[in-house]
């Protein structure tokens, strides 16, 4: 007789279902995952219990009471949940089935005016000090390494550019070959920067490369959509860029027209010297 296989139990419904037996620390824990559940799953220990305002003894045992070995399969069970149950049903919005009946002219009008809105938002949250803070802390990097996948990687590789044709020292960290990258960072100090983009969903590869970046005494650039996003708390400068627009969940306009911006700051604030400029046509000589 074949065997059927339990139905798998998500950790939202799990939470939901004990939740009547827990006790009032616990339950404060609950409801914190229930409200930040995309960026509690990306949380150590540590950061979670700090959020929560308990200590680790607690959360581990919290995590007990759901049925798991401890904190650490909770976070994991959390993150497949994430990434692959909630985060696939959200690139398009549901609300996308309202426009259906709406005339084309106000679609595309409403999607313009979206658009301007996240630019406008993102600018306002972020001041010319700080534009200008990361600028100098870019500049002054020995060594700049840029880190973002999926859908940021465009914007990281527009930022590589950029920062190449200003004859910047950068590239580009990818998670394709995890083996050989602590070679790759082996002699980064605090002499070079870290400039990190993360928008939902986040991706570990991104949070543990803001984790290494600080551990190393780098500069840290975080670009990321809110306060709360696993990466902000690494951040020595954070520029919040607004992603949602009104078809997707991320659009990457601001983060792309920041990249822009912070460039053009650079640009204005190096001078390529005689003899780097004469270099740079002696090189070019050997392509024309």
């Amino acid at each position: 007789m074949k065997q059927t296989q339990p139905a798998y139990t998500t950790p939202i419904n799990t939470i939901q279902k004990v939740y009547p037996l827990l006790s009032e620390t616990q339950k404060k824990i609950a409801d914190l995952v229930l409200a930040q559940a995309e960026t509690i799953c990306f949380l150590r220990l540590e950061d979670f219990s700090k959020l929560a305002g308990v200590t680790t003894v607690t959360v581990i045992r919290f995590a007990k009471k759901l049925g798991y070995e401890n904190f650490g399969a909770f976070k994991k069970d959390l993150q497949n949940y994430i990434q692959t149950m909630v985060i696939p049903m959200r690139i398009v919005k549901s609300e996308l089935n309202d426009l259906r009946e709406t005339p084309t002219d106000d679609i595309i009008c409403r999607a313009i005016q979206n658009e301007l809105e996240l630019m406008q938002k993102t600018y306002d949250s972020i001041s010319f000090e700080t534009l200008f803070e990361t600028a100098m802390s870019i500049k002054k990097a020995r060594k700049i390494f840029i880190v973002g996948t999926g859908l940021n990687g465009s914007v990281a590789e527009i930022l590589l550019t950029r920062l190449k044709f200003l004859c910047l020292d950068a590239q580009i960290i990818c998670p394709d070959n995890l083996t050989l990258l602590p070679y790759t960072l082996v002699n980064a100090g605090e002499d070079d920067a870290f400039i990190l983009f993360s928008f939902p969903n986040y991706k570990e590869f991104t949070i543990n490369m803001a984790q290494c970046a600080q551990a190393l005494g780098c500069h840290t650039i975080c670009i990321t959509d809110k306060l709360t996003a696993p990466i902000a708390s690494y951040a020595e400068q954070l520029l919040l860029c607004q992603t949602s627009s009104l078809i997707y969940y991320n659009s990457m306009t601001a983060p792309t027209s920041l990249v822009t911006i912070l460039s053009g700051i650079l640009a204005v604030l190096i001078q390529k010297d005689v003899k780097t400029q004469e270099r740079l046509d002696y090189i070019a000589s050997f392509f024309q």
